[in-house]
């Protein structure tokens, strides 16, 4: 399958800041660097040493070789045993547990996937992310839906069940994991004790699934993740291949995108490396060498809607919070307001470097809908089509970018897949990995 393209309308760097770059990433993958022959690195379970960079290849090398006993093994009998019999599936966490399980989710599934009937989605469940920024109202609206259940009489349908995510200390968990576990407590109080402990899954040790384990000894097993593997970190864990895996996506294409990228990044020379590309655009590299200063201010303008939700994921990243990111801005809606152009404008003025990446898919999923043509009142012209935003407003906005001062960037996918947002993931984890530790100086920041 293809790689993520990456396009800039910056210069390029020069031979020795590109030789600079290159240093940095053997630096760095030399230090992440992990023999799968050895038996203790390739062991059934996630080890709990794991790194995100050798994750996605640990993961599938694992799946191969122990196949149900490995962690996805875990993974899919979980969700493949448990599916059948709820209707919704309840993910609770922290902000940087739950995010990236839920941008999968906003990316790969219908858009109305909640509304569907059981037969429209498959049987998979209706899905609901819960993290520790939920307030009073929010959880309140979640239990009275659970209560109502499906839109079917069948048994099932009253039914729902319970990922606790627990890689950090959420800011509240009692109080949310009591409310839900008394109703799941209700709802299952007539199943053999077999099928009520699939309705809850720990993964982790912390947090969430900590008190879970305390307070629910007859849940079903623990998954494991690494405590390397927070803030975002971890979705490619059971944090995010769970919710996908019962949701029916395809987790192994999603390991397979990243693991992709892993081997364009480790051996791929500047001109064709889709991490060196963006980090040079992103503003590592400086007049004088590699830079671990704050500017510039970045933006992403997500031109598929149902990609925005990577941006919550993606600032959950440690980089993103010591680099200052500005707000998510969605370009696609908001660019002809006047805020946003004042904010930009306030920027050029104040010499703010500020760099837009634009992410943009080549191939929508479903098929074009027809307009009526202008004037017409009685129908629509199947040789007009509904205008795609990327293609045809993209120009324009990036003209207007352009004259602002603002420096672009274009990340294309192919296709909204779980293969090409497994690229994209490892891709922006990968970035901020190397920007920290450009930052924290453990690797060179001269030329």
């Amino acid at each position: 399958m293809p790689l993520l393209r990456f396009e800039t309308d910056q210069e390029t760097p020069s031979g020795p800041l590109i030789a600079a770059l290159q240093r940095v990433r053997d630096t760095f993958v030399d230090s992440q660097a992990i023999d799968f022959d050895d038996a203790e690195a390739l062991t059934p379970r996630l080890p709990e040493t794991q790194t995100f960079f050798s994750l996605p290849e640990q993961q599938l090398l694992a799946y191969e070789k122990y196949r149900e006993a490995s962690e996805l093994g875990h993974v899919f009998r979980i969700a493949n045993q448990t599916h059948d019999f709820i209707d919704a599936l309840v993910v609770v966490g922290s902000v940087g547990d739950v995010a990236g399980g839920e941008a999968l989710f906003q990316a790969c599934c219908d858009p109305y996937h909640n509304e569907l009937d059981r037969a429209a989605r498959g049987s998979k469940p209706r899905i609901y992310f819960v993290d520790d920024e939920l307030d009073n109202d929010q959880l309140q609206s979640l239990l009275n839906r659970l209560a109502v259940g499906g839109y079917g009489d069948s048994a099932a349908e009253n039914r729902w069940a319970l990922i606790a995510a627990g890689n950090a200390e959420p800011v509240h968990d009692r109080p949310v994991l009591q409310h839900l576990l008394h109703r799941n407590r209700i709802a299952g109080e007539e199943l053999d004790s077999a099928l009520r402990s699939r309705l809850v899954t720990p993964i982790g040790d912390a947090g969430f699934a900590a008190e879970i384990l305390k307070c629910s000894p007859g849940c079903g097993e623990r998954l494991q993740v690494s405590r390397n593997l927070t803030g975002g970190l971890g979705v490619f864990t059971p944090l995010g291949l769970l919710p996908s895996a019962f949701l029916g996506l395809d987790c192994i294409q999603l390991l397979v995108g990243a693991a992709a990228v892993n081997a364009n990044f480790r051996s791929d020379p500047f001109e064709t490396n889709l991490v060196l590309r963006f980090l040079a655009a992103n503003g590592l590299v400086g007049p004088d060498g590699l830079t671990s200063s704050i500017e510039p201010s970045r933006v992403f303008a997500w031109w598929a809607r149902s990609l925005a939700g990577l941006d919550r994921w993606r600032q959950t990243l440690h980089r993103c919070e010591r680099r200052g990111d500005r707000e998510p801005i969605d370009l696609a809606t908001d660019f002809a307001r006047s805020d946003l152009l004042g904010q930009l404008e306030h920027g050029h003025r104040t010499g703010d470097s500020i760099v837009c990446n634009h992410v943009v898919v080549d191939a929508i999923r479903t098929d074009p809908l027809p307009i009526a043509p202008t004037g017409s009142v009685t129908g629509l012209d199947d040789s007009s089509a509904l205008p795609q935003l990327h293609r045809d407003e993209l120009p324009v906005i990036r003209r207007q970018l352009e004259t602002l001062g603002v420096r672009q960037n274009l990340i294309r996918l192919p296709v909204i897949d779980t293969h090409s947002l497994g690229q994209l993931l490892q891709m922006l984890m990968l970035a901020a990995a190397i920007e920290s530790e450009v930052a924290a100086g453990r690797i060179g920041s001269g030329v």
